[in-house]
């Protein structure tokens, strides 16, 4: 070879090899375009005091999550009060959610992960929409199909892997879908899973009386002192009250619980009531109404109203008290009375709402009378003669 068709060659080498240098970065950075923003906020500009509205949307089903007055309620439920829990969980989340993943995506392929509009007729996404107090966006995003990890276990149920994740757009760039690492399995447009469960705890009863309207279906139940068994009213000579039945019945005022709240209907709508009524020994007094739901078995409607105030009393000391024991006991003694004002004030806002509960939560409660009646004792077969 010439040294005239070696510098030829060594020129074509150099030339080739910058083009494909050129190439390689062109390739290089055009990969590394979406993916640079792994790690980065998803929201980094999104300011958890200024949002005053949440907006939820799939389809036909809508959920407006509304601040008024510091206190955050649901609109889709007469503005009952919100779970502070779930409201504290997606706004603190939402402000931390960090990209995994990102990738370029067109318009036309959207539905495949979800993201398209949320009214969409395939592939609909689901809205997510912080609001200021202007009503305007703080920020926009498209929720879509959830991101599957690897299958721990390679059987039946898990081969398919657990969402660890989800897909979604950010409406100010809606050509770039993101995976974060949240499944975000509470950000559904369903009401009756934002709405806060908090509910009356009845305790200390000292009367309890049911009034359905049919004496063979109603009952009262009394006691002299806190620590003392509950009695039938009206029991003949030789009816025993059962014990148990009585604490099962009472127990259940303290474990009452709601699954959601109507908020087209009134108290005082209701038809073909049952009426209970709750004293303890705080000098409170609970009138509940329960009622059945129409072509629903296993839900009745339930209403709660509560009277009474918190009375402060003088803690008395023992003779022997120390002076160290004394300033302990003060304290708890105000303190008890702190929660008990916390209590009946929490417990007064239930009032004014319909309730659905669960039937079988509350069938303790709607026992007939006999049920109270201590039942003698079945005897025994004889046992048998031994050979």
């Amino acid at each position: 070879m010439t040294r005239k068709h070696f510098l030829i060659l060594l020129v074509l080498v150099l030339v080739v090899g910058g083009v494909g240098v050129a190439m390689f970065k062109r390739d290089t950075d055009a990969w590394k375009g979406p993916d640079s923003r792994l790690g980065q906020k998803v929201l980094p500009n999104l300011q958890v005091s200024d949002v005053t509205h949440v907006h939820i949307k799939h389809k036909n089903d809508e959920l407006n999550l509304v601040l008024d007055n510091n206190v955050w309620g649901v609109k889709e439920r007469g503005g009952y009060a919100a779970d502070p829990a779930l409201i504290s969980e997606l706004m603190f989340k939402a402000r931390d959610w960090k990209i995994v993943q990102s990738e370029p995506i067109t318009e036309a392929q959207r539905p495949r992960i979800d993201v398209a509009a949320p009214d969409a007729k395939e592939g609909a996404a689901t809205l997510l929409e912080f609001r200021g107090k202007d009503g305007k966006a703080l920020a926009t995003l498209y929720l879509g199909k959830k991101h599957l990890g690897k299958p721990p276990l390679q059987v039946k149920g898990f081969d398919k892997g657990q969402p660890d994740g989800r897909y979604l757009l950010v409406g100010a760039d809606p050509s770039t879908l993101l995976v974060v690492s949240d499944p975000m399995n509470n950000i559904e447009p369903k009401p009756e899973k934002w709405i806060s469960k908090e509910f009356a705890k009845i305790d200390r009863i000292k009367r309890l009386e049911l009034d359905s309207g049919v004496p063979a279906a109603s009952y009262t139940l009394t006691r002299d002192r806190e620590s003392g068994d509950f009695v039938l009213a009206g029991a003949k000579p030789g009816e025993k009250t059962d014990i148990g039945a009585a604490l099962s019945t009472t127990n259940a005022l303290y474990q009452l619980a709601f699954v959601d709240v109507e908020p087209k209907l009134k108290p005082e709508q209701l038809a073909k009531a049952t009426r209970i009524t709750a004293e303890t020994f705080d000098g409170w007094t609970y009138e509940m109404k329960i009622a059945p739901k129409p072509g629903d078995d296993a839900h009745m409607y339930f209403t709660i109203a509560l009277s009474g105030e918190a009375t402060k009393t003088e803690r008395v000391a023992p003779q022997d008290e120390k002076a160290e024991e004394k300033e302990k006991r003060d304290q708890e003694h105000a303190e008890k009375f702190k929660r008990l004002q916390a209590q009946l004030a929490r417990e007064k806002t239930f009032a004014g709402w319909v309730y659905s509960v669960e039937t079988k939560t509350i069938g303790p409660l709607l026992r007939v009378r006999e049920r109270f009646i201590e039942q003698p004792e079945k005897p025994g077969k004889p046992a048998a003669a031994k050979k």
